[in-house]
Order: C-alpha cells, then structure tokens, then sequence
C-alpha cells in the first residue's frame, strides 16, 4: 500500500478496467500504483489479471461489460489498440462498432491506440504522426526497451517478450514519461481539430481511419483527476 492511500479512510465505487493484452495490464497497473489507487482500481478481472483479456473490440466489450456489472464499477474503462483491423473488413466494423455500443451505457468508456499500443508507448519519447505499420513501432519500442535492459547488465529480449517484461513502464519515463506522451497524445488530436478532421478522443467518426493516435491520454487524466478527488476528500 503506498502512503497515498493509507491515508485515505472512504473507499469509493471502484473503477475497472479491461484491456486486451498484458502490456497494456502491465503499463497501467504501474500507473496506477504510482498514483496511490492500487485498491480502488482493477485492472481486469483475477483471472486475467497479469495477461489480460485476449479478446478484441466487441468481444473485449462484452467481457467489459460482465465485469461493470460484477463489481458495481462506477465506471469501466475498455483498452485496446487497432491492431489487425486493416486487414480484415469485419475486425474494422467490430472496432468501430465497439464505440457506438459503449456510448450506449453510462460510465462505459472506450480507450484505444491506432494502430497499436506501442505507438502510445513512443509518445512517450517524443511526438509522432508518421502512419508506419504497427510492426515499425513494434521494432522501435523493443529496441528501446533492449537498450535499458543493456545499460542495467539484463539478458537482450526476442520476439514479443517486451510485452511481458515488468518494468515496461520504468523503461519509458515512469510517471514523467506518462505526462510527456499525454501532450504528445493530445498535441496529435489537436493537430487533426485545427485541420478541420474532427478526429477527437471520443469523435463520431470512424475511429478505424484515426490513424495514428491514442486517446490513453483520457483515461491517465482521469485517473490523476479521480486520485486528486481522493486526497482532497481526506484531507
């Protein structure tokens, strides 16, 4: 327990959040115990806890919505990334319309990475916009994380062993890193208004053709926000 939370005596309606795969559980689960919310915030269900969900778009969505219903979640957050859609019409129409479902319910909140979570995890080292394929980012972010790992004397990772390793969110800033891809993130969306390509977190457009973007920005600022809320109501 860290010192933020012992010294908070109200235990709130927790918040849940579902996501897709494990790095995305990892990455989260250590923001949110550097912001002191370890006990009022799940990261998937108990089960699924340290791999995440393994389901995408609509099917991620109906397991979202068992496990709202499960905790009595005051709200619930969906993680997930774009990931294959581009190559299969019918992943393209479930991303979408996993967005359109989710508007439908009170507290149900949809956070993606377009085309995938790594381009997220590279805001975090500066802005970006270049539409690359997700295996670009890929490779980027694994030689990011095989290069800490050097300079700490740890074994080189292969393949997708990135996604798994615990300190994936130390390797990329920690909390500083998190704030410096938030503008990033945001400076992109922004970018888009100004355009005029109403392309914003929760647009109604199609969010298959936002590309690249995240909007994991929305969901790191509300949870700063819920953790501010908590020591203002202790104090």
């Amino acid at each position: 327990m860290s010192a933020k939370e012992s010294k908070r005596t109200a235990l709130p309606l927790k918040w849940q959040i579902c996501t897709e795969g494990f790095a995305e559980a990892c990455y989260l689960t250590k923001y949110i115990r550097e912001l002191g919310l370890s006990k009022y915030v799940i990261v998937n269900c108990k089960h699924t806890e340290h791999k995440g969900c393994g389901r995408q778009h609509e099917a991620l969505l109906n397991k979202m919505q068992e496990c709202g219903r499960k905790w009595s979640a005051e709200k619930v957050f969906l993680v997930h990334d774009y990931d294959k859609a581009a190559e299969h019409h019918s992943v393209k129409s479930s991303f979408n319309k996993t967005f359109e479902r989710a508007s439908k319910e009170s507290g149900y909140y949809v956070i993606y990475s377009n085309p995938c979570f790594e381009f997220w995890l590279l805001l975090h080292t500066g802005y970006r916009d270049s539409d690359l394929h997700r295996h670009v980012y890929q490779k980027k972010v694994k030689e990011i994380c095989n290069q800490k790992r050097n300079e700490s004397g740890l074994p080189i990772l292969h393949g997708d062993d990135y996604k798994t390793d615990p300190m994936l969110f130390e390797y990329f800033g920690g909390l500083e890193g998190a704030h410096v891809a938030c503008n990033n993130a945001k400076k992109r969306f922004d970018k888009e208004s100004k355009t005029g390509n109403d392309n914003g977190p929760f647009s109604t457009l199609k969010h298959a053709s936002n590309i690249p973007c995240s909007n994991m920005f929305e969901l790191l600022y509300a949870l700063e926000k819920f953790a501010t809320s908590l020591d203002a109501n202790s104090g």
